[in-house]
């Protein structure tokens, strides 16, 4: 939700500092995410999440999932569906989210 926002301090908060987003275009540590999202560059249109599952390993929660997305970066519309892997570890009793990777399905 708080990316969908633009909500930066919402985002500095569950992100870790050694943060980073792999996806198609280019990647992002957590100042440059942070930085698209609250400047415009990067703003969300539209997002669903399905097929969710969650494990936890001790103190590292691993989610993947598909999610279909509608965005604008750097004034381009992109659309598509990804298939997400997303990394948070428990520290200092908060959990942080460490690491998003999210790869383009395509369809034949």
């Amino acid at each position: 939700k708080a990316l969908v926002r633009g909500d930066g301090e919402t985002l500095n908060r569950i992100m870790a500092d050694d943060f980073i987003f792999a996806y198609p275009l280019e990647g992002d540590d957590k100042a440059d995410f942070i930085g698209e999202v609250t400047s415009g560059d990067l703003k969300i249109k539209h997002l669903s999440r399905e097929q969710v599952s969650v494990r936890v390993f001790g103190g590292t929660a691993v989610l993947t999932a598909r999610d279909s997305v509608s965005w604008l970066y750097h004034g381009r519309e992109i659309s598509g569906r990804y298939k997400l892997i997303s990394i948070s570890t428990l520290r200092e009793g908060d959990w942080q989210l460490c690491a998003i990777q999210a790869c383009p399905i395509h369809t034949p």
